[in-house]
């Protein structure tokens, strides 16, 4: 018995070693970025966005505002980003081999873009698009438009100097930057051609539905239970809410009508023969992520993907006994374009 004990000792020395859970902020993180339109330019017009909702894919002579979603543990404060574009494929993979002269991109900034540009920088970046002349109606997966952001970490390394670790051999210190990377695609296409021919052959319901949208966390329902007691509150994004130890905290993000769009795609049953497309109903799926800068007790987080029929987004934890304040940062992002994120402070003075 007490051999077998030892060796159950021994082995719980090499596998019951404390892990920092990745739900507790320590140091600065990126969860993503977005791009939003917030100048609809002339191919727009024939578009039916949802009162209150953001559209989350550009048409050309659309301006999009880029945002970078970046968390960090309380009190500390980051260097904004430097944002590139390109769109051939490995065009990014290409400026990391070798390390080229990196130009301004030019502006309005062209969909096709062989070689890798700099935007400018900033946390937030608005960039205008040119003409339809410069869209490649022919895109595949790999044609789209890719955007990056490079930033630091670290307030001893600039964002600049990220750069040239990114773009220099042996690209040696890049656990000191922050780096994002994702890819925007021009649309709906049939808005650039809204008078072809080929349009008459769609059904009206594929031309009426709305463009996607970003699933935007307007606010929060906040419960708090201890015992008996039970405290429920509205809050906005950004608020400062009360918590208290021992409390089982419950923070349900809320959206608006529409969070989960569902959508119609064209399916060609014979390519380029003489039937027409047959439009197909589908549904967005919803990933909630949710971080915060304390470390508290019980911390649970909604299922990995939410539909419509099975949207259940709580978040919880308990409030340990001697408890920090804390911000809740939350990331909404769907099965297409669109992006959401907001945050919540809890102060347990």
């Amino acid at each position: 018995m007490r051999s077998l004990a030892l060796g159950a000792a021994i082995l719980c020395g090499a596998a019951c070693i404390p892990f920092e859970p990745y739900w507790w902020i320590q140091d600065p993180r990126v969860l993503g970025m977005r791009m939003t339109v917030v100048e609809p330019g002339g191919y727009s017009t024939l578009l039916h966005v949802p009162p209150g909702q953001q559209r989350a894919t550009p048409l050309p002579l659309d301006t999009v505002e880029l945002e970078r979603f970046v968390v960090t543990p309380e009190g500390v404060a980051v260097e904004p980003p430097i944002w590139l574009a390109c769109s051939s494929p490995g065009c990014f993979d290409r400026f990391y081999a070798e390390g080229y002269y990196l130009a301004d991109c030019p502006q309005p900034l062209p969909f096709s873009l062989p070689w890798a540009c700099r935007l400018g920088e900033g946390e937030r970046l608005r960039v205008g698009f040119a003409g339809a002349f410069t869209v490649p109606l022919h895109t595949g997966r790999d044609d789209v438009l890719t955007i990056m952001a490079i930033g630091s970490r670290s307030p001893d390394v600039s964002s600049e100097t990220c750069l040239e670790r990114y773009a220099g051999a042996p690209h040696e210190g890049l656990q000191d930057c922050l780096i994002a990377r994702d890819l925007f695609a021009p649309g709906p296409l049939w808005a650039v051609l809204p008078f072809a021919p080929e349009l008459a052959m769609l059904p009206p319901e594929f031309l009426e539905q709305a463009p996607d949208t970003h699933p935007d966390i307007t606010g929060f329902r906040v419960t708090r239970e201890r015992g008996a007691t039970r405290i429920e509150a509205l809050a906005m994004p950004g608020d400062t809410v009360a918590m208290a130890p021992g409390e089982k905290v419950t923070v349900l993000p809320l959206f608006l009508a529409g969070r989960e769009q569902e959508f119609i795609v064209l399916i060609d049953p014979d390519a380029d023969g003489p039937l027409p497309p047959e439009a197909k109903e589908q549904a967005e799926f919803v990933e909630i992520n949710a971080q915060i800068t304390a470390l508290v007790d019980q911390f649970e987080k909604p299922d990995e993907y939410l539909s419509l029929y099975n949207f259940n987004a709580e978040i919880s934890w308990v409030v340990p006994d001697h408890p920090e304040p804390a911000t809740l940062y939350v990331q909404s992002r769907d099965t297409r374009a669109g992006r959401g994120f907001a945050v919540l402070h809890f102060d347990p003075s």
